[in-house]
């Protein structure tokens, strides 16, 4: 678009005429999960591409907590990439990795908190 003004005469015309279309807006053309980053990537048609950050804590914190959990496909929680505690068909807790045992060389650390297994018998806290 171009604008021309004439206000020679004492009277002010102004004369508008057509110019090149614009440019379209980018479009977004895809959404993706990083996983190693933890952010969504927004993809636009312009090849840019966007990141977000917080999509998981914003998730909590509209479900009231801080963070998410993540379930394998047994139900069992998973931390440290393993099935840590589980719900058995009885709906009773379960410990589906196996916990540390003294008789594997396992030596509790005091205080710790950690569970484990002292050979046959009941599961401690050390």
């Amino acid at each position: 678009m171009s604008v021309n003004v004439n206000n020679s005469a004492g009277v002010a015309s102004v004369t508008v005429t057509p110019g090149a279309t614009p440019d379209a807006s980018a479009q977004v053309t895809s959404i993706a999960f990083n996983a190693t980053t933890g952010k969504l990537v927004f993809s636009y048609s312009d090849g840019t591409q966007v990141p977000v950050t917080g999509l998981a804590e914003g998730i909590a914190q509209s479900l009231g907590g801080a963070s998410l959990a993540l379930l394998d496909e047994n139900g069992a929680l998973l931390l440290g990439g393993k099935p840590r505690l589980g719900v058995s068909a009885s709906g009773n807790l379960t410990v589906p990795t196996s916990l540390p045992d003294t008789t594997d060389g396992y030596d509790p650390v005091t205080g710790s908190g950690e569970l484990y297994q002292n050979g046959t018998g009941p599961i401690q806290e050390a």
